[in-house]
């Protein structure tokens, strides 16, 4: 198995009774761009998009991060599929 060269965690933690990721869309986001990448054979073993747990800024939830240069992304909403589409691919264009 080769080394991925990106990595997208997106939250999807489940907080009973407080702000959270899952109750914003966060499951839903990341599933949706698991989908997109999974047809993009230039990303076929560069790119893993993967659930996170909690990433600690719940009030600015949906969150993200991607990896490697650790570029963040908060206040997402569910439909913002494309501002990440955008960012993972810009990362991938520079490794």
């Amino acid at each position: 198995m080769s080394e991925f060269k990106i990595h997208a965690f997106i939250c999807t933690n489940k907080k009973e009774g407080k702000a959270c990721c899952a109750d914003k869309g966060g499951r839903e986001l990341k599933d949706r761009l698991k989908e997109h990448f999974r047809n993009r054979p230039e990303f076929r073993g560069k790119l893993r998009v993967n659930a996170s747990g909690c990433l600690g800024f719940c009030e600015k939830g949906i969150n993200a991060v991607i990896y490697p240069k650790g570029e963040w992304h908060f206040h997402l909403k569910s439909g913002d599929d494309q501002l990440l589409i955008d960012a993972i691919e810009k990362a991938n264009s520079e490794n």
